[in-house]
């Protein structure tokens, strides 16, 4: 089956999950020939590989088909953003936190003075 829009929203939550094309194809245990050629030629897998795809990405198989239950992709493309946001977030914390166990001796130094 011929569907354009498929490879196109699957490629797009790739990208919102980080990965590459030919990372994909390693993680879903695909061959990366067969999923070039699938997106080449624009065929939807069996039914079994697009449902694995389609639960993997947190996405329904109607949504990678047809677009529709868009709200559902948006909430876990927004939840994508949030998770890494927050990891950037608790990074500057960590950041943070070692450049003030840094600065603990100079003030100690300054208490006594």
């Amino acid at each position: 089956m011929r569907n354009t829009g498929f490879w196109e929203r699957t490629k797009a939550l790739i990208k919102a999950h980080n990965m590459t094309q030919m990372q994909f194809a390693d993680i879903f245990g695909f061959s990366r020939h067969t999923v070039r050629g699938w997106i080449y030629h624009k065929r939807v897998p069996e039914l079994n590989a697009a449902y694995a795809i389609a639960y993997k990405l947190g996405v329904s198989l109607e949504y990678l088909i047809s677009g529709k239950d868009k709200d559902i992709a948006d909430l876990r493309y927004k939840e994508l953003e949030l998770r890494k946001s927050s990891a950037r977030i608790l990074e500057m914390i960590e950041s943070a936190q070692k450049e003030l166990q840094g600065m603990r001796p100079l003030a100690e130094h300054w208490a006594r003075d």
